[in-house]
Order: structure tokens, then C-alpha cells, then sequence
């Protein structure tokens, strides 16, 4: 998918790729880094809590997990970059291992996903069976 079919200002072409960020405390908005280089900024509630900007390698496949609330509906948003393989990571939350919902890849190599609820912890399991943890943490906490 080209920049044109996206779009790279907006969040709102998530709702249409399956992440429906509208009644949440999450945003993101596509933007561009240092040489042209695609990138992504993680919002809660206004507050800009993460970039990410496009790059041939890296290490970091599960960059970032918050949790947070809208009118009382709870919710976990976990962000990083796509495996080497260009595909999102498998994702669970929590102790238990509850799968979380199906993350979805963007231009730049991001994945995002979403889950309703609260959780203490986020897991991104790579095709080649690495794993990645990660504390959830408050949406307004840095």
C-alpha cells in the first residue's frame, strides 16, 4: 500500500484497516522523520507518548504498551515495528497469556493493535520464536 492509499496525516484510515482507535484515549498520526523516512507518533489523550521512525533494521519488535480509559471503557494499545519477516508479531496480555487482538501492520514497518480491557503486561511472540515483554503501563505516564 502506497502513501496515497493510506494517507499520512490522519489516523482515521485505521477505523478502515481494523483498529478502531475513535472511542478510545489512543491517536496516531503518520508524519515524516530525517530523510524523508516515514514516521509514527503515539498519542493518549493529546499527549504525544511515542515516535517511531522508519528504519531497515530493528531490534525493537514490541516497542510500547499503555493501557487507558475513555467514558469508562478500558482499553490496552501496544505498538512496535514488524518482524523480519515484514509481519506483525503474534501479541497476549497479561500473566495468562490471553491472546490479544490481531495487530495490524502500517507504512514504515509499525504494527498496532488494540485490546479492550486492562492488563499488566503485553508478550510479542516473533515468527522465530523470540519473545518480547513488556510492562503496560498508564497511558500518561512516562
Amino acid at each position: 500500500m502506497n502513501d496515497t492509499e493510506l494517507g499520512e496525516s490522519s489516523a482515521l484510515e485505521l477505523e478502515f484497516r481494523g483498529l478502531p482507535l475513535l472511542d478510545t484515549p489512543w491517536s496516531v498520526r503518520f508524519a515524516r522523520g530525517t530523510r524523508e523516512r516515514r514516521a509514527l507518533e503515539i498519542y493518549n489523550n493529546g499527549l504525544l507518548l511515542d515516535v517511531m521512525v522508519e528504519t531497515a533494521i530493528s531490534s525493537h519488535v514490541l516497542r510500547g504498551a499503555r493501557r487507558g480509559a475513555r467514558d469508562g471503557r478500558r482499553s490496552v494499545l501496544a505498538w512496535g515495528y514488524v518482524c523480519a519477516d515484514g509481519t506483525a508479531p503474534t501479541l497476549t496480555l497479561g500473566r495468562t497469556g490471553t491472546p490479544l487482538l490481531d495487530a495490524i501492520t502500517t507504512p514504515g514497518g509499525f504494527w498496532l493493535a488494540l485490546a479492550d480491557g486492562d492488563a499488566d503486561r503485553v508478550v510479542a511472540h516473533a515468527p522465530d520464536g523470540t519473545k518480547s515483554k513488556l510492562r503496560v503501563r498508564a497511558g500518561w505516564s512516562r
